[in-house]
């Protein structure tokens, strides 16, 4: 007859030792290392709804201010670090002028970190306006010596990219001429009108521009040779010529029957 045997409880597996006083505080360690992870980012919350939070800005900047950040962004770190409405901030210095795009974030314990890029300029728009290499025109308090050496463009809302390719077209396609230019225009009605680096207006007319560079580099060029510095402005609309104003018709009230039609085959 043999006997069942009992079923013992212990505080470990069969087999398995005890744990050790040295591995119990190994374990409480991890424990509480654990637990300090999951509350740290609880500490500012903790710290109340008024804690102080410090503004980090950084990119590389050359056009905007740091303090300049500092005063758009300043207004608006009055709430608890949670609370902050980080896409205000981002949308607030984003519309600085130099402002390209911003990264906007929380960094512990009670730091917003603001990161910046700055429009890189490619030429002039209008008047007072800059536009980018992003093909962004926006309008700054004023313009830097540096931007306004730049090339002028302009062009209705939304035409900056062709105007843009026109004006690189030009420049490349007339650079060893006489009629280099130096700005670029398309007005409301699509008619473009060019400025040499000589100050001669070239009245290019609608269409691309680029059809003009044949007729100035070939007939207009040679009917113009050795009086270049006389000429006010070319006016290519005409189909098969053009016609030209004399820089002293500026002061001469009867300068509309001095233009010069100048037919070409």
């Amino acid at each position: 007859m043999s006997a069942n045997p009992r079923m013992m409880s212990t505080g470990a597996a069969a087999g398995e030792p005890a744990p050790t006083p040295v591995s119990r505080l190994l374990l409480w360690c991890i424990s509480l290392a654990l637990i300090g992870a999951a509350l740290l980012p609880m500490l500012p919350r903790l710290a109340g709804a008024h804690a102080p939070v410090t503004l980090e800005i950084a990119g590389e900047l050359s056009r905007v201010e740091a303090e300049q950040v500092r005063h758009v962004v300043s207004g608006r770190l009055n709430a608890e670090f949670y609370a902050l409405d980080l896409p205000a901030i981002k949308a607030a210095v984003e519309a600085m002028p130099w402002v390209a795009r911003a990264r906007v974030e929380r960094a512990w314990p009670a730091a917003v970190r603001v990161r910046l890029w700055e429009h890189q300029p490619y030429a002039r728009w209008g008047e007072r306006s800059v536009l980018s290499t992003g093909n962004v025109v926006f309008t700054p308090p004023a313009l830097d010596d540096d931007v306004l050496a730049l090339p002028r463009l302009d062009g209705p809302p939304g035409a900056q990219a062709a105007v843009r390719a026109a004006w690189e077209g030009l420049s490349q396609q007339l650079a060893p001429t006489p009629f280099a230019p130096a700005a670029l225009v398309e007005n409301a009605r699509g008619e473009w009108l060019a400025t040499t680096t000589d100050g001669i207006e070239l009245r290019l007319g609608r269409g691309a521009p680029l059809d003009a560079v044949a007729r100035l580099a070939g007939p207009v060029r040679t009917a113009l040779e050795g009086r270049l510095q006389e000429v006010s402005y070319v006016d290519l609309h005409y189909f098969n010529g053009f016609a030209v104003g004399w820089r002293d018709e500026r002061t001469d009230p009867n300068a509309i029957t001095r233009v010069a039609e100048i037919r070409h085959e």
